[in-house]
């Protein structure tokens, strides 16, 4: 192979590289955000309907952030052991802390709740006095899903899945 060869050959591969590696890493970040989110949806889906059909029982979601963040089930304030999010994703949540009786107090830079009743004014499975929205994101992509409770939803216990410019 003569040196022009060679060098043509490793200009594409240098232009290549330029566009796939940024590529690959914004689609594995997306699914990186994708993942967290659609463990949180199932989690606190089935947290609710826990706490329809266990009648008189709390039944929360502890969103850990930090180092390692993690999603875990609680009943009536304990919390069982946390099951680890994909690595990277970043966490913001307006939920009351671990610690608080008050959204974003005490704790809440380290875990979250977001709370179910049996037995509310709102009626079975409503929210246990809590508006909020968590939003989760990684440092490789621009794409950002936020679970949004309350608001126009009242505390009827509902939630909607938001993403990109619609979290705010």
């Amino acid at each position: 192979m003569k040196m022009s060869e060679l060098l043509v050959s490793m200009t594409c591969v240098g232009i290549l590289a330029l566009y796939t590696v940024p590529t690959a890493l914004r689609i594995i970040g997306g699914a990186k955000v994708t993942a967290a989110l659609l463990q949180l949806h199932q989690t606190s889906k089935q947290s609710r309907y826990d706490a329809i059909v266990s009648y008189g029982q709390v039944r929360s979601v502890a969103i850990f952030t930090g180092d390692k963040p993690g999603i875990a089930e609680c009943l009536n304030g304990v919390c069982g052991k946390p099951v680890p999010l994909p690595s990277g994703i970043e966490i913001r949540s307006t939920f009351r802390g671990i610690d608080a009786r008050v959204a974003g107090r005490a704790g809440a830079d380290r875990a979250t709740l977001i709370s179910w009743a049996s037995d509310t004014n709102s009626g079975i499975g409503g929210s246990f006095g809590q508006h909020g929205a968590v939003t989760f994101s990684h440092p490789w992509t621009r794409k950002k899903f936020c679970l949004v409770r309350g608001g126009s939803y009242g505390n009827s216990g509902e939630y909607v899945v938001r993403k990109d410019l619609d979290c705010r």
